[in-house]
């Protein structure tokens, strides 16, 4: 190592992102690149290590979460760790936790993890395992910080935004409010809580503006130019999404999500991401123009 890069390392804390590949992952490294931060995306596989890689990640480690020895090795000499846990995975809480003590093991000062608002939700089985996970975060004798972010905003445009112009189906009531938030927002409040002191031991509800789910897909069709229009359709009968659809433990969970959002949606208050913002928390609308265009 160079006199420079000694320098530069010393200067700059190392920031591994694990599940960095994902559609929230992305956001966050590209917050984190901007920042003072030397960032490392731990990701899955060769896919994942090719979408990092166009975002100008150099350090890029491939490992399995289920795999201790390996989840070590992704966070040797990290600084900081923030977790995005895989989607619905049956085990998510027991991957949450091997990373926890991973980070513990190599010697990282800060361990973020990434839930759910209201994890605490009896019939959202996937919620629950959150729940599991932060109780180990709360014990951990690292720093450590919880966010608890609403619905993405980017889900939504991702999976009925870019629809043909027209009706679009929705597996639950499309009249019941959601809390949403930007993932651009999320991105700037993990190097927030990362980047700055006073956010140890803090659980931080981060949940962006409210609206009905047919509002944000006619928001969604507007940035695009086209005429959306969300309809509800059955729960029980609406076809799932691939990767989950071969998966009886994902597929059971994801109904069960809709069977929830289609009884009383899902919705925050947007005080505390107000407060880590420092300003009005980015519209339905705003993202989905960004999106748009990003798209």
């Amino acid at each position: 190592m160079s006199e420079s890069e000694a320098v530069r390392s010393r200067e700059q804390p190392l920031i591994a992102v694990i599940g960095a590949a994902g559609l929230c992952g992305t956001y966050v490294l590209e917050a984190a690149l901007r920042a003072p931060f030397r960032v490392r995306a731990v990701v899955h596989g060769p896919s994942g290590r090719e979408r990092v890689a166009a975002l100008g990640v150099d350090d890029i480690v491939e490992a399995d979460l289920e795999e201790p020895d390996a989840v070590r090795q992704a966070l040797m000499n990290a600084d900081f760790v923030f977790m995005i846990p895989p989607a619905f995975h049956p085990e998510e809480d027991v991957l949450a936790i091997r990373a926890l003590e991973a980070a513990e093991h190599e010697g990282a000062r800060r361990f973020v993890y990434l839930s759910v608002l209201h994890p605490h939700t009896p019939e959202l089985r996937h919620h629950l395992r959150k729940a599991n996970a932060e109780a180990a975060v709360r014990a951990s004798r690292l720093n450590w910080t919880v966010l608890q972010p609403s619905m993405f905003a980017q889900i939504v445009l991702s999976t009925w935004g870019r629809a043909p112009a027209g009706h679009v189906n929705v597996p639950f009531d499309v009249h019941n409010e959601f809390s949403f938030i930007d993932l651009r927002d999320l991105g700037e409040v993990a190097v927030k809580v990362l980047s700055e002191r006073g956010h140890d031991s803090a659980t931080y509800e981060l949940a962006g503006p409210a609206l009905t789910l047919a509002e944000a897909v006619r928001f969604a069709g507007r940035a695009r130019g086209v005429d959306l229009e969300a309809r509800t359709v059955d729960w029980a009968d609406a076809p799932l999404p691939p990767g989950v659809a071969d998966s009886a433990s994902r597929a059971s969970d994801m109904r069960a999500m809709w069977q929830g959002y289609d009884r009383h949606g899902l919705r925050g208050n947007s005080n505390v991401l107000r407060m880590l913002l420092g300003r009005e928390p980015a519209s339905f609308e705003e993202a989905a123009v960004a999106f748009a265009a990003r798209s």
